[in-house]
């Protein structure tokens, strides 16, 4: 529903949000009241959800508070990957050797680049550089966004 939501400002957002999702969050928080005697796991479910009610009626308040957690968790999710992955390291050079490709591919991502043009622009250039410079290789430089923008 929130998706079909038409809005200009926070405060349209709120309005809407009152008008078409309240209902139906009333509904659920008066059905789920009047079942009689949950057992288990369903008995917890409505206890929790009867809970957060108050947390969850804030988006009627203001439309900048999110419905979901779901872009920040999936802005999370790489380090704890990385976390993850880390512990199969054989050795503290190839741990190294993966922060650095991480940490490459996370600038790169942060600069709007294609990673595989990226890192296809670095194999293709950086071998061949007759300076010891390496700032027009950064993700950042005017020759790396012209070539591996996205």
């Amino acid at each position: 529903m929130e998706k079909h939501l038409k809005y200009h400002t926070k405060e349209e957002k709120a309005a809407e949000r009152r008008k078409r999702l309240k209902p139906l969050l009333d509904s659920f928080y008066d059905y789920i009241s009047q079942v009689k005697r949950p057992l288990g796991k369903l008995r917890n479910a409505i206890q929790n959800a009867i809970a957060l009610k108050l947390r969850v009626y804030r988006i009627f308040e203001n439309g900048q508070v999110p419905l979901t957690n779901n872009p920040v968790e999936q802005a999370i999710r790489p380090s704890t990957l990385i976390r993850k992955n880390s512990l199969f390291a054989k050795s503290i050079r190839g741990a190294q050797a993966s922060a650095v490709y991480y940490t490459i591919v996370g600038t790169a991502k942060m600069n709007h680049l294609n990673i595989y043009k990226y890192f296809k622009y670095l194999f293709d250039h950086l071998p061949n550089r007759e300076n010891k410079d390496i700032e027009g290789f950064l993700p950042w430089a005017k020759e790396v966004q012209a070539q591996c923008h996205i």
